[in-house]
């Protein structure tokens, strides 16, 4: 018992210092999926509690899932982000990533096909199951992508900003939405239906083109980054 006590005390010094050295910086320590119980049967939380680590004041916070610690984390990424939201400038098509470097006349051909849309934050862009073939970009703002589980739970793929797309599966393959997307913030958007890009692309195959490369090499990306992700889950 003695024994047990003298790295109890030597655990909390040492949480104690690290609680320290993250408030110094600012940083938080974040703990997911933690067990319930010790190999030697010890309550976690309620050692945890004993030793003062979850607090108010703490910079450690537990969660019971990873997805949810990266919800939060994102969060604080956007809640803390150098520009406020109120003062960010929509960007104009010609500032988008994917059409950088293409000429102002044919910009403004294809701007004449998108829609502008305004969507207040909480509010749904379009759900799961939901028939569309539009292409989505973010002029201003934020938008979560999440996959239902049930009724109550959800997974959050990932939440775009300022510059990005979404969308682009239902917009290639013309099949229904395969999540949710909501706005973060309130986020102003270009929306670009695959009827009307194609009306315009007849006229405009290199633009069309070159649109087209630039989903697929996000798209690309994106499913890098999810099987990762489900690899890190996996192990």
């Amino acid at each position: 018992m003695r024994r047990i006590q003298t790295v109890d005390v030597t655990a909390a010094h040492l949480l104690e210092q690290v609680k320290d050295m993250l408030a110094e910086r600012h940083g938080f320590l974040i703990f997911s999926q933690i067990p319930p119980n010790l190999p030697s049967g010890r309550d976690l939380q309620q050692y945890f509690d004993q030793v003062g680590l979850i607090r108010e004041d703490s910079p450690v916070r537990v969660f019971p899932e990873l997805d949810d610690a990266l919800e939060w984390v994102e969060d604080r990424i956007i809640h803390e982000a150098e520009l406020s939201r109120d003062e960010e400038i929509a960007l104009e098509l010609h500032e988008v990533e994917l059409f950088a470097g293409r000429k102002e006349q044919t910009l403004a051909e294809l701007e004449q096909c998108m829609e502008k849309r305004h969507v207040a934050a909480g509010d749904t862009i379009f759900s799961r199951g939901d028939a569309g073939d539009e292409l989505f970009l973010i002029r201003r703002g934020a938008v979560r992508i999440m996959l239902p589980l049930s009724d109550r739970m959800s997974h959050h793929l990932g939440t775009f900003g300022r510059g990005a797309f979404f969308g682009e599966m239902a917009f290639l393959d013309g099949e229904v939405r395969s999540a949710n997307a909501v706005a973060f913030v309130d986020t102003e958007l270009y929306v670009l239906s695959r009827r009307a890009f194609d009306k315009f692309a007849e006229d405009h195959k290199k633009l069309g083109l070159k649109l087209m490369e630039g989903i697929a090499s996000v798209l690309a990306s994106r499913l890098r980054y999810t099987n990762a992700e489900l690899r890190v889950l996996e192990s």
